[in-house]
């Protein structure tokens, strides 16, 4: 014999069904990380058509050496690149793992930079658009060329360049590595004053411009 419920609990029931369906719904329904950037393309996509955040081995070298710009370099290359050559001071973050970094990126200072490097510039310019449209618009920029470039413009000796720019698969390390050296490479960070530059459009702009302390005036 079943008993009769002192209190309709009914009501009740249906409203937080309704609450579950709705967030239900609302949670299918969010776009993916990689489709948001359907949303901002237009207002974005002229940055990289246009070559406004692919910035230049050289200008990247000068940030290197800047003590004013918290620069981040972010790799987001696979772990046998990374192993065989990178950047001195850059983050190893592939591609598919850079989104829990997301609130890192929130977060930067305003004198702050981030630059992501691939071998070449698909996957740089993949997660340049993936951290746009789904981080606070953080001032960040991709390596012109990627690695590839670098390497072929400061590695030593030169001739090694003539192997960066033979034709090869897109997102694969060109440059000839015997040792699997990482940051340990002369180019990793090369010689400011050693290196012969070329002339490049800057392209790199602070959110605050950062005063320097100290000295006269």
């Amino acid at each position: 014999m079943v008993m009769p419920m002192s209190v309709d609990l009914r009501p009740k029931i249906g409203a937080a069904v309704l609450l579950l369906l709705a967030a239900g719904l609302a949670w299918h329904g969010q776009p993916a990380p990689e489709e948001k950037w359907q949303f901002i393309a237009a207002e974005l996509e002229p940055r990289l058509t246009e070559r406004q955040v692919q910035i230049d081995p050289a200008e990247m070298l000068e940030l290197m050496y800047n003590d004013y710009i918290d620069l981040r370099l972010i790799d987001v290359r696979n772990e046998r690149d990374w192993n065989l050559f990178h950047l001195r001071g850059a983050q190893h973050i592939p591609l598919d793992g850079l989104l829990e970094y997301r609130q890192r990126f929130a977060k930067l200072p305003e004198n702050g930079v981030i630059v992501f490097v691939s071998n070449d510039e698909r996957d740089a310019t993949e997660a340049w658009k993936l951290v746009m449209a789904n981080a606070q618009r953080p001032n960040a920029y991709i390596l012109a060329g990627g690695l590839n470039r670098w390497l072929g413009e400061y590695a030593q000796p030169r001739s090694g360049a003539k192997s960066v720019e033979q034709a090869g698969e897109e997102e694969t390390l060109r440059y000839p590595m015997t040792w699997a050296l990482g940051a340990r490479h002369p180019a990793s960070l090369p010689d400011q004053h050693a290196v012969q530059t070329h002339e490049f459009t800057k392209r790199v702009k602070l959110q605050k411009r950062v005063v320097k302390k100290g000295g006269c005036g």
